[in-house]
């Protein structure tokens, strides 16, 4: 048996070609380190951004006079914000003088509109902050005929007709329909107005 002696030739790269490995290597990971400092530097001032706009809606929206909201502290509890207003709708019934007591115990008064203007601009029948619960009932509201139709405040309703089929109905309500009357004893929820505070 002969013995072969097998040879083989291992070439080791020098320095300088070690050195040209290594580099793309090493790029690559400098690309991929700038790459996830470019995004973190994006989602930082992505969130900068969203926060600042947030707080500028929310300033935004504490100091403006339009803004709808339910809950917010410039009106009592349970009462809604409309504007510059703040409404109250009942659950329960009471009869049209009961209603106005109630609600003159909390510094307001039955819905009342000065003038068609004013209807015009709440346009309390197409809002969807009011409609919901007008939709449903007829609501007391602050209008009541002694010699003619009249406001809580003596104005005159001046601008729209009332419903009424007999010569008891005395007191305004509303609905999804409009206005109409009503006898003031019949218990009926109500609607206040007041000016937010």
């Amino acid at each position: 048996m002969t013995d072969s002696v097998i040879y083989s030739m291992l070439e080791l790269p020098t320095a300088s070609q070690s050195q040209n490995d290594y580099r793309p290597q090493q790029e690559a990971s400098s690309s991929r380190l700038s790459l996830s400092c470019r995004v973190a530097i994006a989602l930082g001032l992505l969130t900068a951004i969203l926060t600042s706009l947030l707080l500028y809606q929310w300033i935004r929206g504490q100091g403006s006079p339009d803004s709808t909201c339910a809950s917010c502290p410039s009106c009592p509890d349970l009462w809604m914000r409309y504007g510059s207003h703040c409404y109250y709708f009942s659950v329960e019934r009471k009869d049209w003088n009961s209603s106005r007591e109630f609600c003159l115990a909390k510094d307001a008064h039955l819905l009342m509109f000065t003038d068609t203007q004013e209807m015009v601009k709440t346009n309390i029948l197409k809002n969807s902050l009011l409609k919901d619960f007008v939709d449903k009932d007829f609501h007391w509201i602050g209008l009541r005929d002694t010699s003619g139709w009249r406001w809580e405040d003596g104005s005159a309703l001046n601008y729209s007709r009332i419903l009424s089929n007999s010569l008891v109905q005395k007191c305004g309500t509303m609905n999804k329909n409009g206005l109409q009357a009503s006898s003031c004893e019949v218990p009926l929820p109500w609607i206040c107005k007041k000016v937010r505070l």
